[in-house]
């Protein structure tokens, strides 16, 4: 394909079938054009690559520059600046996973951990006296479900089913759900720093209990309005006093229930 310049008294106008090109997909929209070229034309570009090359070897411009290196980078399939940056964001996650590694080790990923550490719960219970801890280690024991029958809903999988093929195994199994196989998830990679999985369930209790335990009274309830089947509306003002302050709260909830719990 030839370039269409005004400046070599080429234009659109006059273009002919010789001077056009041929794509494998052509994207157009409001803001940006995306070509993605057949490979028959691989030699082509990076012979175009090349003279955008040595053109940049000969300026001084850094606006020219930095608009020649952008075009050697889309021409190349090279990464865009938010690829860049989330490529960075990856490698900054991967490296505090790594460190958090070295510093308490490593656990089963994919929620397994979990899984298997709710069969202990039952034990720790009966030395509990208190009913109030006791019904807490209760509600323990479901959370630590949650997040492996989670993914695996999450991957078309009933979430019940893998729960109870991750109980009934050795510590070392669990689901992975990119290859949709309950497997030794150690011998394949499928971990998690064990300092990120306790951090994630101490945070989680902290927010619940400062829920719980927040000394707060709220006036003038207001039932919800059915919407149908599916779904209640709730919209008003509430007025809540904590210690000697009053508080007023504008509020719209949509709420949706989810079948799958009860």
């Amino acid at each position: 394909a030839d370039f269409l310049v005004g400046a070599l008294g080429l234009n659109v106008e006059s273009v002919s079938i010789e001077q056009l090109g041929f794509a494998r997909k052509i994207t157009i929209t409001n803001k940006k054009n995306t070509i993605i070229a057949d490979t028959a034309t691989k030699d082509e570009i990076h012979a175009r690559i090349a003279q955008i090359k040595s053109e940049l070897a000969k300026i001084d411009s850094s606006y020219d520059k930095e608009k020649l290196s952008e075009r050697i980078t889309k021409l190349s399939g090279g990464a865009t600046e938010a690829e860049l940056e989330d490529r960075k964001l990856k490698i900054e996650d991967a490296k505090s996973a790594t460190f958090a590694a070295i510093e308490e080790g490593i656990v089963l990923g994919g929620g397994a951990a979990y899984v298997h550490l709710s069969s202990y719960v039952p034990a720790i219970k009966e030395s509990i006296d208190n009913p109030e801890e006791r019904l807490g280690a209760d509600i323990l024991q479901k959370v630590l479900l949650a997040p492996a029958k989670l993914i695996a809903n999450n991957a078309g999988i009933e979430g019940a089913i893998v729960l109870e093929k991750i109980l009934s195994s050795t510590w070392e199994m669990g689901y992975n759900a990119m290859t949709d196989t309950h497997e030794n998830l150690l011998n394949t990679g499928v971990m998690d720093a064990a300092k990120v999985a306790r951090c994630a369930l101490q945070n989680a209790a902290s927010v619940a209990g400062t829920v719980l335990t927040t000394k707060s009274e709220c006036q003038n309830p207001k039932s919800p309005m059915f919407l149908g089947s599916q779904a209640y509306f709730r919209k008003g003002m509430t007025i809540c006093k904590h210690k000697d302050h009053h508080y007023e709260f504008s509020f719209i909830i949509i709420y949706v229930p989810d079948k799958s719990l009860t």
